[in-house]
């Protein structure tokens, strides 16, 4: 279980629920399989949340040096596994 990147002062209860479950679809996206709908319905709930993209890129780069993985790259591999 890793630590994530988030300010628990700005985002509401619920919230951090969801973006803790993203996180946690993204380690497990690079750790082994996932539901990869699943994965593209939080990241859209994910990107609502954190709306700001400034806010977006702190977060995955933050959350790329404690876990090793990029959100971007993830997200980035799935869309194109589900267009070939």
């Amino acid at each position: 279980m890793y630590s994530y990147p988030i300010d628990y002062e700005i985002y509401s209860k619920e919230e951090i629920i969801r973006i803790v479950e993203f996180l946690d679809l993204i380690v497990e996206a690079n750790e082994k399989k996932t539901n990869e709908s699943k994965l593209v319905a939080k990241y859209k709930e994910y990107q609502k949340i954190i709306n700001a993209k400034s806010t977006l890129k702190r977060i995955d780069k933050d959350f790329e040096s404690i876990t090793g993985y990029s959100i971007y790259k993830t997200m980035k591999k799935i869309t194109l596994q589900k267009e070939v």
